[in-house]
């Protein structure tokens, strides 16, 4: 059982509302240490890990290490409402056949309560990918959201390619192109390789599921090497971090 109370409705909510997106449920695993849920996308192309330290909550009160599966409507309905306003608390007795989801906003005291169903205990989170990724570059994360944007206009796929100190990311399809070449402060913060080209490519419907959630830090780091799967992350200040890795198009 746990009792955990996060100080800010908002920033759970760019955490973890739009990385639930993608999935069908919500595997979630609350240990003496950490939140984190981490499940595949029904295709089995996108995989999502939310890792919130014990650190970052207000209280974290865990009892043990709970596995829980989560109806994920219900649960993305409740964090829909939260606010920088709320403080967010989530409760769980063993047994229950819900989470109970609360916002208490901070000024006033006022609460709304949700009910999340528990669809399935006990069931242990997929194990994380272990990939050594050559390429590895930073960027504003408005920034990579621009670039989704701008070529799922064009097209279906997004083609990255790293050569001599350079990106380009292109999308094309028929009569129509997109591309643009990303280098030191225009506009990547940060970029190195252990290659000297690598190519790879990517569904863009996939990255846009994803795009809502780069709001969740200002910065986010991209790494991709030749037909391998692309490891998005988003890292905020208290120790949170989301990543994604996406499956490369073969």
């Amino acid at each position: 059982m746990f009792t955990l109370k996060y100080p800010d409705g908002a920033l759970f909510k760019r955490l973890t509302y739009g990385s639930l997106k993608p999935l069908s449920e919500v595997p979630l695993s609350v240990t003496s240490d950490s939140f984190l849920i981490r499940a595949l996308s029904p295709d089995k192309n996108l995989l999502v890990e939310v890792y919130i330290p014990s650190t970052a909550f207000e209280t974290y009160d865990a009892t043990g290490d709970t596995l829980l599966t989560l109806d994920r409507d219900e649960f993305s309905k409740a964090i829909r409402k939260g606010t920088k306003r709320d403080a967010v608390t989530l409760r769980y007795e063993d047994g229950a056949r819900h989470l109970v989801f609360t916002l208490t906003n901070t000024k006033t005291g006022a609460e709304r309560t949700y009910q999340v169903t528990v669809l399935e205990t006990g069931r242990e989170l997929i194990q994380s990918l272990d990939l050594d990724l050559p390429v590895r570059m930073q960027m504003e994360s408005k920034d990579f959201k621009k670039i989704i944007s701008d070529a799922k206009i064009i097209g279906d796929e997004l083609e990255i390619s790293y050569n001599t100190g350079e990106v380009t990311v292109k999308s094309v399809s028929e009569g129509k192109m997109f591309e643009e070449k990303l280098s030191l402060d225009k506009p990547l913060l940060s970029l190195e390789s252990r290659e000297d080209t690598a190519s790879s490519k990517y569904d863009l419907d996939l990255l846009k599921s994803i795009a809502s959630t780069l709001e969740a830090a200002d910065v986010v780091t991209i790494e991709f090497g030749a037909g391998l799967p692309m490891r998005v992350v988003l890292a905020t200040e208290d120790g949170a971090k989301v990543t994604f890795w996406v499956a490369p198009r073969t």
